[in-house]
């Protein structure tokens, strides 16, 4: 096997879930992931770190960022997403959606916060959280374009042209939209939501937008009907403004994918192979009447975790026909109540690529595993 697994964190008692990881000039890795008392954190949310000074090898004892429990009411300001990265000025951003979170009741995505933190000393202090204008969900890296603005992607509900709450609306009408805010003065202000991926057929959510040679944005986006989608895209030509799509990819199943450029200049894409049918689907016009989002839900096929290698020209390929890749699966969650395949991934100095994913599989909670390849594996 040319993977080789290791365990970044695990604690039976805590629910630990969908890391991120960033690489600093020194080596230093830090992995970001959020704690709870479930997939779903109904009682708790904490974001927490923690930091690897041998390539992954090792970790240090978690740092908490933040933390969240219900108040009086019963709603909790729930931690949901976290991601962390290294900025052009060597600053380290670390952010995370956040949304009120009452007992039995749907969110509404418009309320949903995405939530900075700075830290100057490469993660050792950090800044006083700040509470941005960017809405919705599950947010993406920041990408910092050429011209020096920001892009920040989320997704959001959507009936046509208008963004709606789902937690009131009683319709099937609705779709789930990727969007994009954009921002020209480094965060201080935020145009959008844009539309990145909108389309009457499918739920586009999860983007990672990637900046490729020749200053084209290209955005893979999840599609969660459960209705054997592919993954699919969107590009922009002119910094974000608008957007061209969707068009399919090669990549069968692909939830959350999380996309980079490696040194070779192929495009590496980390992502859940989600296969269709199963409890808890969308349905054409939205979530199933019988479907409810409980723990009852995992386990019946978030089973697997792949990487995904293409290239540059297959990346911007609007034509199924002429896009192609390899794939590797890094892992397998073999529990019955299986819940896997949300990652974050880095280049070592040496070249092999580190990537970190939670995963149930041998514990009774999710546990978040680390994982060394190469390009040449794939």
């Amino acid at each position: 096997m040319p993977i080789t697994r290791t365990t970044v964190s695990r604690d039976d008692s805590i629910y630990e879930m969908v890391p991120d990881v960033v690489r600093l000039p020194n080596g230093r890795l830090i992995c970001i992931y959020r704690e709870g008392d479930g997939h779903s954190a109904h009682h708790f949310s904490r974001i927490v770190y923690r930091e690897s000074r041998d390539s992954g090898h090792s970790w240090s004892d978690k740092r908490v960022l933040v933390a969240a429990t219900p108040d009086q009411t019963g709603v909790m300001m729930k931690w949901n997403c976290p991601r962390i990265q290294r900025m052009k000025d060597g600053r380290l951003l670390a952010l995370c959606d956040i949304y009120p979170h009452p007992p039995g009741e749907k969110t509404d995505l418009r309320n949903a916060r995405v939530v900075f933190w700075w830290s100057e000393d490469d993660g050792q202090t950090w800044s006083e959280p700040t509470r941005t204008e960017v809405c919705g969900i599950v947010p993406d890296r920041v990408v910092e374009l050429p011209s020096g603005a920001w892009l920040l992607g989320t997704h959001v509900c959507m009936r046509g042209d208008e963004f709606i709450d789902r937690a009131v609306y009683s319709g099937t009408d609705w779709k789930l939209a990727q969007v994009v805010f954009r921002s020209e003065d480094q965060g201080s202000s935020w145009e959008g939501p844009i539309i990145v991926g909108r389309d009457s057929r499918y739920n586009l959510c999860e983007g990672s937008i990637l900046l490729l040679p020749g200053d084209q944005l290209v955005c893979y986006m999840r599609e969660t009907s459960a209705l054997a989608y592919p993954g699919m895209k969107a590009f922009s030509s002119d910094e974000g403004r608008t957007w061209d799509g969707v068009y399919e990819t090669p990549m069968a199943g692909c939830h959350r994918p999380v996309a980079g450029l490696l040194p070779s200049g192929r495009v590496l894409v980390t992502y859940r192979y989600r296969q269709s049918g199963a409890r808890g689907n969308y349905s054409p016009g939205g979530r199933s009447a019988s479907a409810t989002w409980t723990e009852d839900w995992i386990g019946y096929s978030h089973h697997n975790t792949f990487a995904y290698l293409e290239t540059v020209e297959s990346a911007k390929a609007r034509d199924l026909l002429v896009q192609g890749g390899r794939i590797l699966p890094l892992d397998h969650d073999s529990s019955p109540r299986s819940d896997s395949g949300y990652t974050g991934w880095v280049v070592l100095h040496d070249g092999t690529i580190f990537c970190v994913n939670y995963i149930n599989d041998d514990a009774p909670m999710a546990q978040i595993r680390g994982y060394w390849f190469r390009e040449s594996d794939i």
